[in-house]
């Protein structure tokens, strides 16, 4: 294929795209952006153009590129109206034309298929998937023969509505079906103010109950006639260009709901003011809020703040008829009305402000939507500083129904709410989820629609209420009027589902380029819409960052809010993901409290789950009246088959109830407040040297435990350590007594006991490993073997982890290599599916075209009897397949080998059972090099079977699994199991494209964190490099092959490499360092502090690099030299520009 000299025409976002994908196949690109730069031509004369559509330009634009050859690349749309007038996603079909600036023939019309998913981004990606393949195709036969695009066939052209260019795409990006929910008479009625249609109410419905008030009814005349009373006395304020705020701190009573009649009568803004608050937060917000006028009666000293107030313990003598109107001057759409305060994140609360247009919208959709009525009796129970007290109020008047308000003591009562409820006829009311979860569960609720929202569900709660009535789940921030979506939950819903829009409002879920993203890609949640408030009182600068205007493609704006909210688009509305600013990075990864929380509540264990993250980056559990006996148990059992180990909860704590905000909502920061709890053992052995009492004192620090709670032979880990508190702890004890200790000697036993031998040098009582690991080395197989005869069919391979790093490289390997079929077994998360989690993997990797005809995913879980699959999924495996490449494991070097061999142990048992089952299958085992324990005298490390002595290089608890795991296999392939065992070295970037995942490689980190110090240790030895990609196709090949002689496979590559060599490409690339000897460098790491990469990983560097394998010359290789011969290859040079691609990437990625 020759190297072609390409001119792109056009500014597409698609265009770029494209011109990534020709630059990976080496053509030489250059770009017209405009009729100016085509024009003026900085390039040498092209062989072929490529347009795009999305410039106008006339045939002298084209002049002196007549000769080149010509692809015009336009989209074919199918639709009978404009894009959001549709209501649909259109039809697309790709259309490629060839021939010159006036004279053109179609030679390609490629129709896509139906996006089922209704959302536009999606399409557009599979659109210019396509059209990369196309223009590939296209290319390449160019480049092979010259005169391809002269002799391509002409095809006719198609019917389609109307032809655009490529930049069509983008304003398609912003289309999803869920959004579609235009309603023009609900837009006309929100342009009526509130009080009018109030009034009206309150003149037709004037004999009718309006207020249900311990048991006394208030009719809607007396109300009239109490709010026009009040609104008598109420002064006449300064003229200003703003309605004026008043302010209302009363106790649910008639006065309070004749207040908000009046306010709103006078036309100023509503400030509601809950008297339970503290006096100082309610100080803060009149003062904030610019209160002209507070009506109150009594409870809180408010009197130095020095405004104008009325006293209401006094009602005024109510009105009699003829009533007079309440609106005394009719406000404009779009004045302010009302503004409720609500948390900041600055610890002081910030107003919200909404108009007429804003409540009057919502009253006009919400009591559509939950059929209010005359005969409407509605719960007033939400606090008066609480949004959703709106949603009580407003709507239920308007509509001429009857508002139940439970007293105090029925509020915090479940049992008394519910009498209250059933004995009143409430048909209607809103209730927190919190409190859902603690109502009577025997009893049913007699409403016809409850409305909760605000937080999640329990699923229970909504398994159990679902079918006794509507159970609306609403989602909105206070800044979008109480709400902006919203779902009827069926029985067996996802709890964290939102719905789809209300009507007239859009929502937008968009990347951190403010993009829309693809269907199941969690973004950040923006809304659109008539609800969208005003912006902040008095706080202008927060409201121009949460309150934005986009411009569309096409050059439309959109005012929006930024709820802060993490949301995916799924086939059934909007799925909650959690919180941009509650997401913790731990230990590098980034990690959702509302994840864990999910798949904590799913399991059906607790009545309630909550869940948070304390200062010290711990997540801690929090749980309420347990489903079964040895609840805590079975969850802390559920988090282990679930999630992985940094999202796993350090500690379990059983409450008697959870503590609540005024508003019904879990207080958390209530839970933070609990000091955690651990769980209780039968025994307890506390220090008994001096050493051991000074060791528990600096756990106890580091922990924040008290030091009684901490039993000397306890694990770090179980008592909540991680990698960040473990390198503090190796710091602290060197500091205190003067001496370094190995991280992988600790690791081994991470408790105080194995410490403070340690430290005291006490070396003869460090030979013994843990027991568990021995124990489970020698475990019985009970394995039947096959004969060979029964061997399954080995073109068809099962592949375990196969959404990881080397997984998808592999899959893309064995299909290469001409596998037929095959099955990649991956864990389901708490928010994605095997699917969906598998398809994030190949795209993150980018190895989203592999041929997916021939790819199965199965959702699995190999701690699970049958690797967690169905009966059927198992049994088909077990009778077709004739491989199995096991390359599932938790990669962590620091927990210890019990916290890992759940993971990377226990699956080996059910992976030989299946390979001996009803066919037989080669079992490919993926190991690592750091688990090497064969060496010769003269400290040749041997590619043989592992020894019955320990690990040669690290041994922490990831090793030794992978250690105790060969020795397993070696014992099965003694018995006539067929075992391949690869051990791979330093396994690193993608070699055709640089792509690899460095915040998950230890070494990767040390390096990126030594170029931020300046410094970068000066280390001799020939460094490993094995591209995942070369590794990949080593093992693919060798996975369906079975010699026994040559069954171990050591895979570093020893092509040579000096480290001064390998970083230098690093000071090459724009990044000045200093190479400095090892005892230098250490010094430096006093230095590290959160934000540098070493931070994580610092324990290991310490004390040198003895946790790192190093020089790869001391180690054999001759059966993985003669495995990569028999594939008819060799092992990838470490040249500069292979480095420099792996360095590029980091670079691209921002990692350096």
């Amino acid at each position: 294929m020759r190297r072609l000299e390409i001119l792109l025409i056009g500014t597409s976002p698609a265009l770029t795209l494209l011109h990534q994908d020709l630059l990976d196949h080496g053509h030489a690109l250059y770009l017209a952006d405009s009729a100016a730069a085509l024009q003026q031509r900085p390039w040498r004369q092209p062989r072929l153009l490529i347009d795009d559509g999305s410039l106008a330009l006339c045939a002298s634009n084209w002049h002196g590129l007549g000769d080149c050859a010509l692809l015009s690349l336009r989209l074919g749309i199918h639709l009978q109206r404009d894009l959001q007038s549709a209501g649909e996603l259109p039809t697309l079909e790709l259309l490629c034309w060839t021939g010159s600036a006036t004279a053109q023939r179609l030679i390609e019309r490629q129709r896509l298929g139906p996006e089922t998913s209704g959302n536009g981004q999606q399409l557009r990606l599979n659109a210019i998937a396509s059209l990369q393949e196309m223009l590939a195709l296209h290319v390449s036969r160019f480049s092979r023969n010259p005169d391809y695009l002269q002799q391509a066939a002409a095809i006719n052209p198609g019917q389609e509505d109307l032809q655009q260019g490529l930049d069509w795409l983008e304003q398609l990006a912003w289309f999803h079906r869920f959004n579609q929910s235009e309603n023009q008479p609900m837009l006309a009625a929100a342009e009526v103010p509130l009080i009018e249609r109030l009034e009206q109410s309150l003149r037709v419905h004037a004999d009718s109950p309006a207020l249900n008030l311990n048991g006394q009814r208030i009719s809607y005349a007396q109300l009239h006639a109490l709010a026009a009373a009040i609104l008598q006395r109420l002064p006449v304020l300064p003229t200003a260009t703003e309605p004026p705020v008043i302010g209302v701190c009363l106790g649910k009573s008639a006065a309070l709901y004749a207040s908000v009649l009046a306010v709103f009568g006078y036309g100023a803004v509503y400030l509601p003011l809950d008297p339970a608050h503290p006096a100082e937060r309610l100080r803060y917000i009149v003062k904030n809020a610019g209160a002209s006028l507070l009506l109150h009666d009594g409870q809180v000293p408010l009197d130095e703040l020095k405004v104008p107030s009325l006293d209401l313990r006094q009602l005024p003598t109510p009105l009699t008829q003829p009533l007079p109107s309440l609106l005394r001057q009719r406000p404009a759409p779009d004045a302010p009305c009302v503004a409720i305060y609500t948390s900041g994140t600055t610890g002081q609360p910030k107003g919200v402000l909404l108009s007429q247009r804003n409540l009057s919208h919502f009253q006009a959709w919400y009591s559509a939507h939950v059929q209010l009525d005359q005969q409407s009796r509605a719960l007033q129970f939400s606090t008066i500083g609480f949004d959703a007290s709106l949603l009580d109020i407003l709507p239920t008047w308007v509509c001429g129904g009857e508002l139940v308000v439970p007293t105090e003591d029925q509020r915090h009562d479940p049992a008394q709410l519910l009498t209250l409820m059933r004995e009143q006829q409430v048909t209607h009311a809103f209730l927190p989820p919190a409190l859902l979860s603690i109502l009577p569960r025997d009893q049913n609720l007699r409403l016809s629609h409850l409305i909760t929202g605000g937080d999640v569900c329990e699923p229970e709660v909504i398994a159990r209420l679902a079918g006794q009535c509507q159970l609306h789940n609403i989602y909105g921030p206070t800044e979008t009027t109480v709400l902006a979506t919203t779902r009827v939950f069926q029985a067996d819903d996802n709890n964290r589902n939102l719905g789809w829009p209300i009507a007239n409002t859009r929502v937008l879920i968009l990347d951190q380029g403010l993009q829309p993203v693809a269907e199941n890609t969690p973004g950040e949640l923006y809304i659109a819409g008539p609800g969208v408030g005003l912006g902040y009182l008095n706080n202008p600068a927060l409201s121009n960052e949460r309150f934005i205007t986009l411009t569309l493609a096409g050059g439309s704006p959109l005012h929006l809010y930024r709820t802060g909210d993490i949301g995916k688009w799924t086939a059934d509305g909007i799925e909650l993901c959690g919180r941009r600013d509650s997401q913790v990075k731990i230990r590098g990864f980034r990690v959702e409290p509302e994840e864990i929380e999910h798949c904590l509540r799913s399991s059906g264990l607790f009545h309630q789950v909550a869940v948070v993250i304390d200062a010290q980056r711990r997540i801690l559990a929090f749980c309420v009246q347990a489903t079964a006996d040895d609840g805590e148990a079975a969850l802390r059992l559920h988090a282990e088959q679930q999630l992985p180990d940094y999202m796993r909860p350090a500690f379990y704590q059983q409450l008697a109830q959870m503590p609540y905000t005024a508003n019904g909502k879990i207080d958390r920061q209530a839970l933070l407040a609990i000091p955690p709890g651990l769980t209780q053992s039968n025994h307890h052995f506390g220090p008994v040297t001096s050493v051991e009492a000074q060791l528990v004192g600096v756990w106890s620090e580091l922990l924040e435990l008290p030091e009684q709670d901490i039993s000397t032979d306890a694990s770090f880990f179980s008592l909540g350590g991680h990698s960040i508190l473990l390198s503090r702890l190796l710091l602290a004890v060197r500091e205190q007594f003067g001496r370094g200790i190995a991280i992988n000697r600790f690791i081994e036993m991470p408790t105080v006991q194995r410490l403070a031998t340690l430290v005291s040098g006490e070396q003869a009582q460090l030979l013994g490993l843990d027991t568990q690991a021995e124990r489970d080395a020698c475990r019985e197989l009970g394995l039947q073997i096959l004969p060979m005869a029964q061997l399954g069919d080995v073109h068809k391979v099962i592949v375990t982890g196969a959404n990881s790093f080397l997984g998808v490289h592999l899959v893309e390997a064995l299909l290469e290599w001409g596998a037929s079929e095959v099955a990649c077994l991956v864990r389901c998360s708490a928010s994605q599916s095997a699917q969906q989690r598998f398809t994030a993997a190949l795209m993150e990797n980018g190895l989203h075209r592999l041929d997916m005809s021939r790819v199965k995913v199965f959702a699995a879980d190999l701690r699970q009897p049958r690797l967690g699959l169905a009966e059927a999924e198992y049994a088909y495996l077990d009778s077709e397949y004739g491989a199995l490449l096991h390359n599932a494991a938790q990669v962590n070097h620091v927990l210890d080998y019990r916290s890992l061999a759940a993971d990377n142990v226990e699956p080996l048992f059910e992976c030989l059972r299946l390979c001996e089952g009803r066919r037989k299958k080669v079992f490919n085992f993926v190991s690592t090099l750091s688990a090497c324990s064969a060496i010769d005298a003269d400290g040749q490390v041997l590619e043989q079977d592992p020894a019955a002595t320990p690990p040669i290089y690290i041994r922490n608890g990831y090793n030794l699994s992978k250690w105790v795991g060969e020795r397993i296999l070696q014992r099965a392939r003694d018995q006539g199991v067929w075992v391949n065992l690869y051990r791979p070295g330093n396994i690193t970037f993608d070699s055709r494209n640089g792509i690899c995942q460095p915040q998950r490689n230890r070494l990767m980190l040390m390096l990126k964190g030594s170029l931020q110090l300046g410094q970068v240790p000066a280390l001799e030895l020939n460094f490993d490099l094995m591209p995942v990609d070369f590794l990949a196709r080593f093992i693919a090949f060798h996975s369906s092959r079975y010699q026994p002689e040559q069954a171990v496979f050591n895979l570093h590559n020893p092509e040579p490499l000096s480290w001064s060599d390998y970083v230098s490409v690093f000071r090459d690339s724009g990044r000045p360092f200093e190479l400095v000897s090892v005892e230098q460098w250490q010094r430096q790491l006093r230095r590290v502090d959160r934000d540098n990469a070493l931070f994580d990983v610092l324990g290991f560097y310490l004390d040198g690099f003895e946790e790192d394998i190093g020089d790869i010359s001391l180690i054999r290789h001759g059966n993985a030299r003669a495995g990569v011969e028999r594939m008819g290859a060799r092992y990838p040079q470490k040249t500069p520009q292979l480095l420099q691609r792996g360095c590029q990437y980091l670079h691209d990625i921002a990692f350096i």
